[in-house]
């Protein structure tokens, strides 16, 4: 492994490998000499992720990430599943056949070159469609209470897929989806509330995507990132791209904004666009990545904004790679009563310049920009999945990935909006340990103290997870949080979590699930129950 990307890993081979599109390889933990060698798939070293090839140059491939069980780092070993070893055996027989000297002639064609071409238009066929059937499906039963006696109980469907290559098809169904299927109350009409882990569960993404290495197009229908835009966040609705040209995409994309952690999150809103996508180049030298576009969103079938938006990747190898992101709106009235007004001009922004000299340090620069409010739920603040949000202006961040697998972060910035007197300090640090004291614990905290255009405050939040054996996996998470904003009545508040999967038998796995919070305006106790059947392996989430 050279290389790990958000989406995409780099590896040290290609061609000179035998390497093709298509071809599955598995990730495990390199051992701890560093040697490399056949067959340390088989001796029992972690298995991390599972990728695919998408594309191949003489000596490196870049793949895509289709699981992963733990982190991907450089210096990892990859190796082929046994499905693309017979594939790429098949090809190496090929070729040396091709090689054979025809001593022979016919009026009626040449039975080699017949054979020959029967056995490359066979490799052809099914050289990407290698059906892969991995996930699970279960029945959730959940019980909250809420302070002032009130309580709820939910039925529902939990659904975790992996299906690669359905039916010898290029269609994938991919994702994790939680949902109701029918509720009680005896709460008060309209009381119902909606809790962290509810919250938590409509981040997911889920839903079937076509991806062929012969064809121009690429789709997706579901619950999804548009591929060449993940800055818009998910729609629940779907996706087409078509290459007009070998690197020029042109696309298309509708559905509804369901995300709680977007900046523009409405649960009335729709939102529909088209864009032209450009990439060159590989992660081996200079590559580019460049997506513009033109969208709108409307909301109770008013239009509410129509926003031009831009994404831009450049990076050079590991060495140094820029990001931006930029959405510019036209002047609109808002279309919801007392909405106001804003004019034309950018409404958020977001950059980055990343450098890595080394394989265990890297730092960088960045700066974000928000014109308004965002409004996500921000209940969310202490999952760490609002980060993105806590700064404005200038910062700057340093990562270390130190030995035993501990991981350090922090970032320093100022922050200050027009309406600000002053800047103030924003603040966020992390630690992460793969293996505490060896006994096979993970562990994740992080502290972040801010002062943004919604709100203040500060929040600290720790996660511990710790496989037992291939069959049982334990995880709590728990934090603090302070809050003021106009946007949230809690303004202190407190959450732990708990998560226990269990497999039962070769099939058949249970879930438990706890959960705690305790809130200014709110408290309420959760748990829930889920008793599924495993479709292939065991998936860790």
């Amino acid at each position: 492994m050279k290389y790990v990307g958000d989406n995409t890993t780099y590896i040290e081979a290609g061609r000179n490998a035998d390497l093709q599109e298509g071809m599955k390889l598995s990730v495990v933990e390199a051992p701890p000499d560093g040697v490399i060698a056949e067959g340390i798939q088989y001796r029992g070293y972690q298995h991390v992720a599972e990728l695919v090839v998408s594309s191949v140059s003489d000596s490196s491939a870049v793949c895509d990430i289709v699981t992963a069980n733990g982190e991907l780092k450089v210096g990892q070993a990859a190796f082929l599943t046994p499905e693309s070893v017979l594939t790429r055996h098949q090809t190496e027989l090929a070729a040396d056949e091709d090689k054979y000297p025809i001593v022979m002639t016919f009026t009626s064609g040449d039975p080699l070159d017949e054979e020959i071409r029967e056995v490359r238009e066979t490799k052809e066929t099914q050289l990407s469609p290698m059906q892969r059937m991995r996930g699970r499906i279960g029945f959730n039963y959940g019980y909250t209470t809420e302070s002032g006696g009130f309580s709820s109980r939910q039925v529902g469907l939990v659904i975790d897929a992996d299906m690669q290559n359905i039916g010898g098809s290029y269609w994938n169904f991919v994702g994790a989806w939680r949902g109701n299927m029918g509720s009680s109350s005896t709460s008060l009409p309209g009381a119902a509330t909606q809790t962290l882990t509810d919250l938590v569960n409509r981040t997911y993404r889920i839903g079937f995507t076509y991806q062929n290495p012969y064809s121009p197009v690429t789709m997706g229908v579901g619950r999804l990132f548009v591929p060449w835009a993940p800055s818009l966040s998910t729609i629940d609705g779907g996706y087409f791209g078509r290459k007009i040209a070998r690197k020029t995409t042109f696309g298309f994309f509708g559905g509804s904004t369901p995300d709680p952690s977007s900046w523009s999150y409405n649960p009335d809103q729709h939102i529909a666009g088209a864009l032209v996508n450009v990439e060159y180049g590989g992660f081996d030298h200079f590559r580019m990545f460049s997506t513009a576009g033109v969208a709108l969103t409307s909301i109770q079938f008013k239009v509410a904004r129509q926003f031009a938006f831009f994404e831009n990747t450049w990076s050079w190898k590991r060495y140094v790679s820029f990001y931006n992101s930029l959405q510019a709106d036209a002047a609109r009235k808002s279309p919801l009563v007392n909405g106001g007004s804003n004019p034309t001009g950018v409404s958020q922004s977001f950059s980055t310049l990343h450098f890595q000299p080394v394989k265990l340090f890297g730092f960088g620069v960045n700066h974000n920009y928000f014109r308004t409010l965002p409004t996500f739920d921000p209940r969310l603040l202490g999952t760490g999945l609002l980060d993105k949000f806590l700064f404005q202006g200038f910062s700057g961040d340093v990562r270390l990935d130190l030995p035993e697998h501990i991981g350090l972060f922090a970032s320093l910035g100022e922050s200050k909006t027009t309406t600000d007197k002053k800047s103030s300090l924003n603040q966020a640090y992390g630690i992460s340990f793969g293996n505490i004291w060896k006994t096979g614990i993970f562990a994740d905290a992080h502290y972040s103290k801010f002062n943004s255009s919604f709100g203040s405050g500060k929040y600290t939040a720790l996660s511990l997870s710790k496989s037992l054996s291939d069959t049982l996996r334990l995880q709590v998470y728990g934090g603090h949080q302070m809050f003021n904003s106009p946007l949230s009545t809690n303004t202190n508040s407190n959450f732990v979590n708990g998560v226990v999967d269990w497999n039962v038998g070769a099939r058949y796995f249970l879930e438990g699930n706890f959960g705690w919070y305790h809130g200014t305006a709110l408290s309420y106790t959760q748990w829930s129950s889920v008793f599924g059947y495993r479709l292939g392996g065991f998936r860790k989430q």
